[in-house]
């Protein structure tokens, strides 16, 4: 079986195309990695009613205040409640993943 001239082009440039796509998908994860700081460094204070709280981007509860006092237990117990509850999601994603993998391993090539 002899492959034309237009054939090989075009293998070449799928191969080209998908090394490149490492360098772009290692720029993005990088990009990535630093709005995910960034993110995470942004704070939100909110007041009102006595009561003043202060959050991360990544959702964490930074500081309490109830009345002018600060609540650091409760800041702790919260943030506890919070990663238990990450915590959890990510297991019944990975589970369910892993069943949807399954299921897409076994559709037929260029679906």
């Amino acid at each position: 079986m002899m492959l034309e001239l237009g054939s090989y082009k075009l293998i070449l440039k799928i191969m080209f195309n998908g090394i490149k796509q490492f360098g772009s998908q290692g720029a993005a994860l990088a990009k990535l990695a630093l709005l995910q700081r960034k993110i995470a460094g942004h704070k939100t204070e909110i007041e009102e009613g006595g009561v003043k709280a202060v959050v991360t981007g990544d959702g964490k509860l930074k500081e309490l205040f109830i009345g002018g006092e600060n609540m650091n237990i409760a800041v702790k117990v919260i943030n506890e409640a919070i990663t238990k509850a990450q915590k959890y999601a990510a297991e019944e994603m990975k589970d369910s993943m892993g069943d949807l993998s399954k299921v897409l391993g076994n559709l037929p090539k260029g679906v």
